[in-house]
């Protein structure tokens, strides 16, 4: 039993470090006061073109505000690491702190079949709320946490438990969580300092505006406003470890001026990096509650009884 205890906690603490490194590897503060966003019908019969005479920078500024405004949108992800593939998609909302529900199928991962025992399945289930996120559990996860479904892991808590370390877009890992309305990614690209428009092609059928931009090291450390020197040095170290040192981002945004994907890209030291997520239906309803306290674990706690299996073990 201990034995079993100890790869259940591995393979959820494993998920969420993936987690924690694909959702939203871009790096910034959210900004999302704004103006009201314009229904998304009307994308349906006006081009997708940025005002005239206005730069690509400027026009992208808008289109914070305008996505920001919108505050909820579902969402798709495409993520390969290597030879490591995910897939998510659900509903995510940012108006008011984080919410959302987001499945991910990690079936394209090395070896995903031994995640069946340990977590019921292939496909991770995530409930985030403005404090940090909840992951279903299932199979010997579950009994490792003596029946409770649910693991809870605070934005604090994820800093704690990696010492402050960062994840694949150079952010902390705790701004990871808090990164996944597409506002984000545009300022990441805004970041750059070398933003092009490409030109009109079509996301989901309809017509949108390509951008593009190149995020070097010195600019990721632009791009994760606020931080002090100090801090700034760490990022870069931490970079650095992973083997990154640039980053190319696209964005497509469609006649409303609002995000409808976006992609962004690296070299690491565990292989090629691209994270495609696309947004659609925004304003969908997103109205996520955290689960009961009786049926959930800290991360913290399912942590311990990892380690107090693996002493078992080795006792």
């Amino acid at each position: 039993m201990a034995g079993t205890r100890k790869a259940a906690v591995a393979v959820v603490l494993g998920a969420l470090a993936l987690t924690a490194t694909a959702c939203n590897d871009n790096s910034d503060s959210g900004k999302n006061a704004a103006p009201a966003a314009p229904t998304t019908a009307a994308a349906a019969t006006t081009q997708a073109a940025p005002p005239a005479k206005v730069s690509p920078a400027v026009f992208l500024e808008q289109v914070t505000k305008k996505t920001g405004a919108a505050k909820s949108a579902k969402v798709t992800e495409d993520i390969a690491i290597g030879s490591i593939t995910m897939k998510a998609d659900g509903a995510m909302g940012w108006g008011d702190g984080l919410q959302g529900d987001m499945t991910m199928d990690m079936s394209g991962m090395p070896n995903a079949d031994k995640m069946t025992a340990s977590i019921g399945g292939t496909a991770f289930v995530y409930r985030f709320v403005p404090d940090g996120m909840y992951m279903k559990l299932g199979g010997d996860a579950l009994k490792a946490s003596d029946g409770r479904h649910w693991v809870h892991i605070g934005f604090d808590d994820v800093a704690k438990m990696q010492g402050g370390g960062t994840a694949a877009g150079g952010a902390s890992t705790a701004d990871q969580f808090k990164k996944a309305d597409p506002v984000e990614g545009v300022r990441t690209l805004i970041a750059s300092g070398t933003v092009t428009e490409v030109g009109q092609e079509t996301v989901n059928g309809k017509p949108a505006t390509h951008y593009t931009g190149v995020l070097n090291v010195a600019n990721m450390a632009k791009a994760n406003g606020g931080l002090t020197p100090e801090q700034v040095d760490q990022l870069k170290k931490s970079l650095a470890t992973m083997g990154i040192t640039s980053e190319t981002i696209d964005v497509w945004v469609d006649a409303d001026q609002l995000v409808v994907k976006r992609t962004e890209q690296a070299d690491t030291k565990a292989g090629a990096m691209k994270v495609t997520v696309t947004y659609s239906d925004y304003g969908t309803p997103v109205a996520t509650t955290a689960p009961d306290k009786s049926d959930s674990i800290e991360i913290t706690e399912l942590a311990k009884l990892g380690k107090d299996a693996a002493a078992a073990d080795n006792s």
